[in-house]
Parts: structure tokens; C-alpha cells; sequence
């Protein structure tokens, strides 16, 4: 009789009845307690019906009767982790992973609940390790989310699955290869995916376009997809997370702060909302706090984020989180005079075939600069690489210290770091003859000695902006990278990272004498006409109209990947100008230590305008 029940419950499972299935099995677990068999059909049945719980009782007793089969425990793991109880799943997986001829599926969902715990660096090496065992495609797209989490852009990129790949992947996996390439800047292959799926009905895929038009700033279209979802998201915690996300994001767009509040705080409601979400939705909260004029619950909101994220970032960077020291590292690599100068470099490229390189502190209007640029045919820019860090990483793995042995770089070793900046430039724009390149990397402030090494005459902008205005806006943004969760978690934090960065440069730039100007963002912003006449002598554009028309330029891009993607297509305003004077008692601890740089810049302390000199 069991032996008949076990065949109806298998014939069951393979016509999608899995309800009756799981009936059946149970009936034939009666007349034969603990066979194997039946056992893997009860627990797989109810897993296809959601009942992890009973699936999760079955998997143990499966790796109870037999303890020498890792697969069993690594299924109950996967059914403890859609439980949410992550610490009895993690034992399992950990279990799992001890014993003989252990699987890359294992791996992966290990990977896949550190996530869910948010130990983000932890389940980047389970999905790099995976990925070494087998070549599947869940471990490289995975481990490419994750590379990118931790900061590792470049190995992300190469861990995407090849095109060919990517008909055949399962609409779920497809949706988050469409994550990694809208990180990585491939946004119309992200574009073309999500189309593909969204045609076919399927909600999530239509959900996350809208979410891409948003980004895209296709608002229009981005509201037109969101309402096709709108009655099917109660369904789905996933898709209700993402609808609230986007709707709250769409509010703000619209100015409509109320109800940019109410779908926040609804999405801070839900359950199990991973921690990134979480500290993503307190910035939100943040934003509606500062646009309504209630600066203490914005600040509030921020000290919750940035809790959140320094907990995510200190799992991935423990050496930058729990050290006293500067976060950004490089800051602290001061030359001598009699280090920086250079040897002649005879094949040095000219100025007309070096880049034009914008940098300053984030948030110094360093986007809206390149997009101006971006905008005249004459220039490209590639959105923000650390391209010069590779360079930098290059010149070390020769066994060089940058940047004190900048000058024992050979030509050849010049030669190639130039090879590699061009070769990795090319990647990601399309540099036709005769056009100059645009390099925009802030913190490329920092990397100042490499540029000039490099390019020797290359020209240099540098984004200056009221220091309390580039601190407070640097606060108040989600960035993603794990070190700037650090160097953003407090505000005394930021004005030390700031001060030293502003000191970097101060000291370097009389040395290295870069054929630089400084832009300061209050004059760009109350006198556009007279600065586009600045940036235009300077770089010799006899077509200024490009220039002043940047914000329509960059309404029709694909991506710009910085936080400021929503204003740079907005007619030049000065609103952002002293933004900071409502939060001044947060600031006026920190006057004693940005007291020496503002004046060095000519800003006051006690105003959002430069001084006159």
C-alpha cells in the first residue's frame, strides 16, 4: 500500500498538485515511517507549497536519519532562512559545509542568508567560492552583487555571465543580473532584460523598470508602470518593499512629502526588510524631515542610518571601521618637495591628448560641472571610475610606494599605467579622435600626484563649495561604498575626512603646480553665465551654448551613477547655497577644526557665502 501511495504522491508532484502530493506522502509515511524517499517528497512538497516550517521538520529528519548527507542539512537551512530564523540556519549550512563532496548550491544559499544578515563580505567569498567549484551562473551573478557591495567594481565586472547566458537564466536571476548591470553603468542591457520580462506580464520585472525610468529620470513612464503593479503588490513582500520604495521616491519628485512619509513608514513596517532597505528608507525619512523644515527629526533619521550602515560596513571593511584612523588612507600619503619632481617624460602626452580631470570633496558640484562638459561635442565623460586607482594599484604590485616613488616609474612603467587608464577609459566611453576625454572622480583630489605623473598637462578643476554645505550634503546621502559608509557615519568624521583632504591638496598643489582651476559652486550657481565664460576660456570652447544647456543634456543620458542624478537636469538654482545655517548647532562643534581650511578657501562660519578678499 505505501509503495502505491508513494507512486500516486510522486505522479501528484510531477502534474504541480503539490498539496495533494504532500497528502500522500504523509499517508505513506504511516505504513513506513523514516524511508528516505518519502521523506524527500513531503519536504519538497511542502516547500513548493510554502510551508517551509513542515518542510524544514522533514529535511531533519532526513539529516537525522542520514547525518553523513550534507544536502539535506543545507535544505533545512534554506528552509530555516525563508523562517527568518537565521541562526539555526546558519548552524545547518555550517554543518553542511564539514562534510564530504560539499556542493556550490550549498554555498550559494549560505551566501545568500549572510546576506539576509547583512554580512555582506562574508557571503562574497561563499559566492566566490562557488564560483570556483562550478561555473554557474547564480554564483556569478551573486558574487558579482556582492563584489560590487564591498566595493570591488571591477571584479564584479568580470564575474557577469556572458551574454549568451542570459536568455536561458530564471526570470528571478535575470532580475538580479539587472542589478549588477545597472551598478556597473550597463544600463541598457539592464534596460533590455527588464523590457523582455515586463512584456510578458511579470509583475516584479515591470516594477523594477519603473524603478530603472525613475533612476533614468523618465518619471512619466516610471508612473505609468508603477500603477500597472499597484494591485498586485499585497501579494508579494518583496514586490511591496520595492512599490514603496519607488512610491516614496516618486513622492519626492513630486514634492509631495506627505505622502513620501506614509509609504516610508509603511516600508519601515514590513518585516525581515534587509538592512541596506532599512538604512536606505531612514534617508528617505531624513529627506521629507529636511524638506518640511524639522531638522531634528532629520538628523534623527540620519544617526539611524548611518548606524545601520556602519554595521553593514564594519562586516566588510573591519580594518576601516574599528580603526581610529583616517578612512581615507591615502589622504595621509604627504610628499616632499624632493618627491615630486619628476623626470622629464619624453612620450608624455601633450595637453590636447590628456584628459580634463574634475575633482573636489563629494558633493562640491563636481556632477553638474562634468555634465556641462558632457555636454559640448567636444568632450566625453565616462560618469565617476577609479580609473587613477587602478593606476595607483598597478605602480604598487611593481613593488613601487605611491606616491613617495613616483619618480623611479620608468617610461615603459608610464607607458603602461597610460595603457591601462585608456584601455579601462574605453571601456565604458566612447572616445571618438578628437575629443577629450572627462575624468570626474572627486576624491581623484587625492590622487593628484598620479594625474600629474601621467599627464603632466593635464587640466585640472577643481569644485570648491561652502565646507558645512559639502559635509551636510555628504551626511544626508546613501552611498554604497563600505568606506564611505565609514567616513560618513558622524559628522565630526566627515569634517576630519574633509579637512584632511583639503590638506592633501593645499600642500600638493604648490608642489606639483597642475595647470588647475578653482570653481567655487555658490559663484557657479548665482552667476552661470560669467562661470560658463570661465570654464570656457579656460579649456578654449568658442561654443559656449552647450555648456548652458547641460541640465536638457543630461535629462536625455541613460545613467549619471551619482547621488545628484535628480537635480543636475534642473535649471541651475542656488537653493543648496547655505543649506547648512538650519543645522548650525550640529555644526558649531566642529567650527574649531574647519575653521583654518574655510579660511584658507575664503568661507565663513558664520554664513553660506565666500568672503571677499
Amino acid at each position: 500500500m505505501s509503495q502505491l501511495l508513494f507512486n500516486a504522491a510522486v505522479a501528484e508532484f510531477e502534474a504541480g498538485r503539490f498539496e495533494s502530493s504532500a497528502r500522500l506522502s504523509r499517508s505513506a509515511l504511516e505504513s513506513n515511517p523514516g524511508n528516505e524517499n518519502v521523506l524527500t517528497l513531503l519536504a519538497i512538497s511542502l516547500q513548493a507549497i510554502g510551508q517551509f516550517a513542515g518542510a524544514a521538520d522533514a529535511f531533519a529528519a532526513l539529516a537525522q536519519a542520514r547525518p553523513d548527507v550534507g544536502e539535506y542539512r543545507a535544505n533545512r537551512g534554506v528552509m530555516l532562512r525563508h523562517l527568518k530564523r537565521y541562526d539555526e540556519a546558519e548552524a545547518e549550512f555550517k554543518q553542511a559545509l564539514t562534510l564530504p563532496h560539499a556542493v556550490d548550491g550549498t554555498l550559494i544559499n549560505y551566501g545568500l542568508l549572510l546576506l539576509d544578515m547583512g554580512r555582506v563580505a562574508e557571503a562574497r567569498h561563499c559566492f566566490l567560492d562557488a564560483c570556483e567549484l562550478g561555473d554557474l551562473p547564480e554564483a556569478r551573478i551573486y558574487a558579482a552583487l556582492a563584489c560590487i557591495d564591498c566595493g570591488d567594481t571591477r571584479r564584479a565586472q568580470s564575474l557577469i555571465p556572458p551574454h549568451a547566458w542570459w536568455p536561458a537564466l530564471d526570470p528571478s536571476l535575470r532580475r538580479d543580473l539587472t542589478k549588477a548591470l545597472i551598478q556597473l553603468g550597463q544600463v541598457e542591457d539592464a534596460e533590455n532584460l527588464l523590457t523582455a520580462d515586463a512584456r510578458t506580464g511579470d509583475p516584479l520585472a515591470i516594477l523594477r523598470l519603473a524603478t530603472l525610468h525613475e533612476r533614468t529620470n523618465r518619471i512619466d513612464s516610471a508612473r505609468s508602470l508603477l500603477e500597472q503593479v499597484r494591485t498586485e503588490v499585497a501579494t508579494d513582500a518583496e514586490m511591496e518593499a520595492e512599490f514603496l520604495s519607488l512610491d516614496s521616491a516618486l513622492a519626492l519628485r513630486a514634492k509631495d512629502y506627505d505622502r513620501a512619509r506614509r509609504s516610508t513608514r509603511a516600508l519601515l513596517q514590513l518585516s525581515g526588510l534587509p538592512p541596506a532597505a532599512k538604512a536606505n528608507a531612514h534617508f528617505v525619512m531624513a529627506k521629507v524631515a529636511d524638506k518640511q523644515g524639522a531638522v531634528d527629526e532629520a538628523m534623527a533619521e540620519l544617526a539611524q542610518a548611518h548606524a545601520i550602515q556602519f554595521a553593514l560596513a564594519s562586516a566588510s571593511l573591519p580594518e576601516v571601521a574599528e580603526s581610529p584612523d583616517e578612512p581615507l588612507r591615502i589622504a595621509s600619503r604627504w610628499m616632499t618637495p624632493e618627491q615630486t619632481v619628476f623626470a622629464v617624460s619624453p612620450n608624455a602626452p601633450s595637453r590636447a591628448e590628456s584628459p580634463v580631470f574634475i575633482v573636489g570633496f563629494p558633493r562640491s558640484g563636481t556632477t553638474m560641472l562634468e555634465q556641462m562638459l558632457d555636454a559640448h561635442p567636444a568632450f566625453v565623460s565616462m560618469d565617476e571610475r577609479i580609473i587613477i586607482q587602478y593606476c595607483v594599484e598597478c605602480m604598487e604590485s611593481k613593488g613601487l610606494t605611491y606616491p613617495h616613488e613616483l619618480d623611479r616609474l620608468s617610461d615603459a612603467d608610464l607607458a603602461e599605467l597610460r595603457e591601462l587608464y585608456w584601455a579601462e577609459s574605453s571601456k565604458v566611453a566612447d572616445i571618438a579622435p578628437g575629443s577629450t576625454l572627462v575624468d570626474k572622480n572627486p576624491l581623484n583630489l587625492l590622487r593628484l600626484p598620479m594625474i600629474r605623473r601621467l599627464f603632466p598637462d593635464a587640466r585640472v578643476i577643481l569644485a570648491l563649495r561652502h565646507p558645512c554645505d559639502v559635509i551636510l550634503s555628504c551626511y544626508m546621502q546613501n552611498f554604497r561604498s563600505p568606506a564611505f559608509m565609514v567616513l560618513c557615519s558622524t559628522l565630526e568624521r566627515l569634517a576630519k575626512s574633509y579637512v584632511n583632504a583639503m590638506r592633501f591638496w593645499i600642500h600638493h598643489q604648490p608642489l606639483l603646480c597642475p595647470d588647475a582651476l578653482l570653481l567655487r559652486y555658490e559663484e557657479t550657481v548665482s552667476d552661470f553665465a560669467s562661470q560658463v565664460d570661465v570654464i570656457a576660456d579656460y579649456l578654449g570652447i568658442a561654443d559656449r551654448a552647450p555648456l548652458s544647456d547641460f541640465a536638457a543634456h543630461a535629462a536625455g543620458k541613460k545613467y549619471i551613477s551619482t547621488p545628484s542624478y535628480a537635480q543636475v537636469i534642473e535649471p541651475v538654482n542656488a537653493r543648496a547655497v547655505a543649506r547648512w545655517q538650519p543645522y548650525r548647532a550640529y555644526f558649531e562643534p566642529l567650527f574649531p577644526l574647519l575653521e583654518p581650511i574655510a579660511s584658507h578657501w575664503g568661507y565663513a562660519l558664520d554664513g553660506g557665502e565666500p568672503c571677499t578678499r
